[in-house]
């Protein structure tokens, strides 16, 4: 993350951490929440509000695609265990496609932090490196074998 202000002065630009993600705007009302993951900063932003919000509401105080917001809104809805929120569609006058709106009415402190399992920990430090696969140091052996003989009569 980098502290470059954006031309208003009220928000800053947030670098992402995968290379296919863009870049995006922090709103100054979750500034405080910065290390999150960009939906708990869209959970917050939208519980501060206080109402409805849509896609191009989040587009715009994120400085992100449109797409990339109906990603968030979808984000929002299936994290249920840490965000608390209410999804409705809505249909404007003159546009054929419904849109969906998001009210948050809670986030849990604990939201965007992962849990990592003792198991996934010991599986983590365990890992035998430079073996792959699973046959036995005969079959092992006979493939070497193999192998050093056709690069042999590859090189004359």
């Amino acid at each position: 993350m980098t502290g470059r202000e954006n031309r208003r002065g009220r928000s800053r630009c947030r670098e992402p951490q995968q290379s296919n993600h863009d870049v995006c705007v922090v709103p100054e009302e979750v500034s405080a929440h910065e290390g999150k993951p960009l939906y708990v900063l869209v959970a917050l932003w939208c519980l501060k509000r206080g109402g409805w919000v849509n896609r191009g509401q989040i587009a715009d105080a994120f400085g992100i695609s449109e797409r990339s917001a109906t990603f968030q809104l979808t984000y929002l809805s299936r994290k249920k265990e840490q965000i608390c929120c209410e999804l409705r569609k809505v249909k404007r006058a003159g546009v054929p496609v419904e849109s969906y709106e998001v009210r948050v009415t809670e986030v849990s402190p604990e939201a965007g932090v992962r849990k990592v399992s003792e198991k996934q920990r010991e599986a983590v430090k365990t890992i035998q490196r430079g073996r792959v696969g699973n046959a036995d140091g005969d079959v092992r052996e006979l493939t070497r074998n193999i192998w050093n003989s056709l690069q042999r009569g590859r090189k004359a």
